[in-house]
């Protein structure tokens, strides 16, 4: 089974800092331990295979959630070159034991960036 979590244009937050991500994903990402706003996050590149991000996953404690995926996401960002308006899109898959995975794919805003 399979679903995608998100999609998204990048900002410049998401370049520079942490990728917001939208709240009504969040039935999706794993949730958190009693009393904890944070989690990791193993997230596979489904274009290189290898490359694995630990990212951590996080909301506000109070008020509106808001989100957002931090970690190796900057690496993530500088290793694929990924600028404002490139697409990321983030998919979750169930196997048939139960076990969760996710997995990410990005998306060129101008497509002959993709070819060094």
């Amino acid at each position: 089974m399979e679903g995608k979590v998100f999609s998204k244009s990048l900002t410049k937050t998401d370049i520079n800092h942490r990728l917001c991500i939208p709240a009504n994903s969040l039935p999706m990402l794993p949730p958190f331990a009693e009393g904890n706003n944070i989690q990791s996050l193993i997230v596979h590149d489904m274009e290189e295979a290898g490359i694995v991000l630990d990212l951590r996953f996080y909301v506000r404690r109070n008020g509106h959630p808001k989100p957002v995926l931090a970690g190796d996401w900057v690496q993530f960002v500088r290793r694929k070159g990924l600028t404002i308006g490139d697409e990321v899109e983030l998919f979750r898959f169930i196997d048939a034991n139960g076990e969760v995975t996710y997995k990410i794919r990005v998306s060129f805003r101008d497509f002959l960036r993709r070819f060094p």
